[in-house]
Formats: structure tokens, sequence, C-alpha cells
């Protein structure tokens, strides 16, 4: 069964209990009400007469006369003595005089149904003095209750039916106006399951209820998922291409070296060392790629206390015997204390002077500085710089600012991809101001800095 059938029948079901339980409390306090009224009108009757007449006078035997005065249509009046004998009796109805007489001493009223109608009987003692001398007994059939009864029942089912098929039709309308922007998901999730080409449920201008913010939730999630699924695809292409070029050259000085190579030296030793660059180019090309892995996946972080201070001096001291070059560290403080895992952070700052180094002749500067949100630190070099227009990409994974002088320093365009991913793992953030022939700087800000003495 579909949720619209399910919501239909749910809400019909709690209307008939409702309906049920209100027609049985108006049926019964209709009954109630009117019966209460008709004994409070009998029993005036009653009283009356037992005010008019005494009490010696309606005990006696023949003082029908003065009964039948107070006797009301369809109904029987009787006096009684302590044995519950008829001293006195009137009636209109003969059925009523059939009814058993009963003495009572205090006042008492009964309903009850009889052949399909309503009997109201009320009885009074009749007093002399403090004596209870006999009993008057008033018997009434409510044929006007009856009717009132019948037109109250006929009422109330008709209305109930009324109510129930509005029920069903305003059930079936409105789980169908609830479960359209669910049906349109579906039918857009099975048009994306079909034709793999990601689409959004169009957004009507209406109330933001839940159902709206659940299509919202929806085309966020296809434009996210679509985002990365484009940028996997994207990743894959620009993997595969990268990975295609250094085994062509493989494969292309393989095959030289092994038609011409074997009697000449020369083209021995330029295949082989043609074969090692590339091998070691593909190694760190995979290398990067199962960092990215390893960072999208959110892998480990072991968090520990880092000197800044320290991790870039040793960090600079490595670069300086690779490049030969000079690298300055500039900063007021002694100590710059972080809680982040070291392993990355040194990864971070050997990406970062790499890039600066192979892209300038002139030293390389690092700046380290904190407040009270976090520590920074800037490498800033006098290189060749980056075109405006590109800086917005230069964190794209496999983007080259010039793919042929990439080619040359041997870059694949993954390290500010990963200097990006190790900053935002640690909640950081990474800026690049650069202006082509005048240099770089890269800024890095990494937050919750360890509480220190100042030096």
């Amino acid at each position: 069964m579909n949720i619209k059938n399910k919501i239909t029948l749910l809400t019909t079901f709690w209307l008939i209990c409702i309906l049920i339980g209100v027609n049985l409390i108006v049926y019964f306090s209709f009954i109630k009400i009117v019966t209460s009224n008709e004994k409070e009108t009998l029993q005036s009757k009653m009283e009356l007469l037992l005010e008019q007449t005494k009490p010696d006078e309606i005990m006696k035997p023949n003082q029908s006369v003065i009964l039948q005065k107070f006797l009301p249509e369809n109904a029987a009046i009787r006096v009684l003595d302590k044995s519950s004998k008829i001293i006195n009796s009137v009636a209109n109805d003969e059925e009523l005089a059939k009814i058993t007489p009963e003495f009572v001493s205090t006042t008492e009223s009964e309903l009850y149904r009889n052949a399909g109608q309503q009997i109201l009987i009320v009885r009074l003692p009749i007093l002399s003095g403090n004596q209870v001398m006999g009993s008057l007994e008033i018997v009434e059939r409510l044929e006007a209750l009856e009717g009132n009864i019948n037109t109250l029942v006929y009422i109330l089912v008709f209305s109930t039916v009324g109510a129930l098929i509005l029920s069903v039709i305003s059930g079936l309308f409105l789980s169908k106006l609830i479960l359209r922007p669910i049906s349109r998901i579906i039918h857009t999730m099975e048009e994306i399951e079909g034709s793999l080409i990601f689409k959004q449920i169009p957004l009507k201008h209406r109330e933001k209820d839940e159902l709206h913010k659940m299509v919202e939730t929806f085309n966020r999630m296809m434009g996210r998922i679509e985002q990365s699924f484009v940028k996997q695809q994207q990743f894959v292409s620009d993997a595969s291409h990268e990975l295609k070029t250094p085994i062509t050259i493989i494969e292309s000085y393989a095959k030289m070296l092994r038609r011409w190579g074997m009697n000449d030296e020369k083209v021995q030793r330029e295949a082989i060392a043609t074969i090692y660059e590339e091998s070691v180019r593909m190694k760190q090309l995979t290398q990067h790629l199962l960092d990215l892995v390893s960072l999208d996946d959110g892998g480990a972080v072991s968090l520990q206390t880092v000197n800044m201070m320290e991790l870039c001096g040793q960090t600079a001291k490595v670069m300086r015997r690779m490049y030969k070059r000079d690298i300055e560290i500039q900063s007021e403080y002694s100590h710059i204390l972080i809680s982040a895992d070291s392993m990355k952070l040194k990864q971070l700052l050997l990406i970062l002077l790499d890039n600066a180094l192979k892209y300038s002749k002139t030293p390389i500067i690092i700046s380290l500085f904190k407040d009270q949100a976090g520590v920074y630190f800037r490498i800033k070099d006098r290189g060749i710089g980056i075109p405006k227009e590109e800086l917005k990409h230069v964190f794209n994974r496999f983007y080259r600012v010039d793919r042929a002088r990439q080619r040359q320093t041997g870059g694949a365009g993954l390290g500010l991809s990963i200097a990006q991913s190790i900053v935002k793992q640690s909640k950081g953030d990474i800026k690049i101001f650069s202006e082509e022939n005048v240099g770089t700087v890269v800024e890095v800000f990494l937050p919750y800095p360890v509480e220190q003495p100042s030096f």
C-alpha cells in the first residue's frame, strides 16, 4: 500500500473514531437534558397538585376528578397507599395504566424503554406533617422525545457519512499535495539513475515549510554529488594524462634501447637516464595522488605540540642543502607553539618552499607571527610570479600556470592542492598573493595555538 492510501485510511479511521465519540456524547447528552426537563415539568405539576389538594382528600377513593385536571397527554396519574395499592387513578393511555405501581417514601424518577418507546415515571411521597400517607405516581409516554431522538439519529448519521466522504476526498487531495515533492524527487532520482545526468527539482515560490526544505536539501545534495562526480572524472582524466606521458616516454626509450642501445653506449646512457628520470617523476606523482586520497578521506591526524620556529628551521636547512640557496627565517619570537600534526606541517612547508625555490633565484624569506586566533607564517620569493587571472586556479588539481615550464621543473600541478588539503584538515586557511615578474607570497593561518609564555 502506498503512502497516499495510508494517509487517507489513517485520517479517515481517526475521523470515524472522533465522530463516533462525539455522536455518542451528543446522543446521551440530548436524552439526559430532555428527560431532565420533562422530569422537572412533571414533578412541578405533581407538587402543584399536592399543594392545591389536602393529603386526606387525595387519599380518599373516587377522587379522580381532582387528578384529571393535572393529567398530561399520553400519561397516567395514580395515588397509592403504603402497600402500593391504587386508591385513585386516571389515564388517557391504557397501556400506561398496566405498569406495576410502586410506593416510595422519597422522590424518585425512572426512565425505561417499552415497546420501542421512552416512558418516564415520577413518584412523590404524600406527606401529612412528617408522616408518609402514600405516594403520587405519574407515568408519561415521551412520544416527542422519541421523535426528536429519531431526528437526531438521522442527522448524526447523515452528517457522519458526509464528513467521512469529505474526509476521504480531502485526504486524497491532501496526501497528493503533500507527496507531490516526494513524487518529483522519486521521478528525478529515477531519471538520474537511468541517464546518469544530474538534475534538480524546480522550486516554486511558496512558504518555506518542511517539504520546501526537503526539496532544497535534495537539490543541494544533487549539486554536491554532481560537483564531486565532475571533479572525480576530471581527476581521473588528469591523472591518466599525467601518467600516460612518462609511460610513453619510458616505452619509447625502452624500444630504442632494445633496437640500437645494445651496441651504442651513448644511446644506452641517454635511454637509462631518461627512463630513470621519468620513473622518479611517476613515483612522485603516484605519491602525490596517494597523499590526496588520504587527505580527502580525512586520514588520521596525530596532534602534538609543535614549535613552528624549530620546524621551519629544520625544513629550511634541508632545502638549503638540496637547492644550495639561502632561506631566511624572520620572527620576533623564539618559540611559537601550536597543536598540529608535525609530519603534515613539514610536508606543507616542503611543498611551499619547493615551489618558491623552483620559480625564483633570490633568497626565500619565511616570516612567522601569531595573535589570539592562531599562528601565521608567510613564504615570500622574488621570482617570476603568477599572472593575476591565474591565481584563482592555482589550487586546482593538475592545474599548471605554464605547462611547458612545469614539465621542465617536474611539477604535476598537485603540490598546492595537497597544501590546501593539509591546511583545511587543520581547519586553517591558505592564501596566495602574487604579481608577475615581482614575486609571490603564500600566507598560511593555523588556528588553536597552545597557550605559551612570552620569550
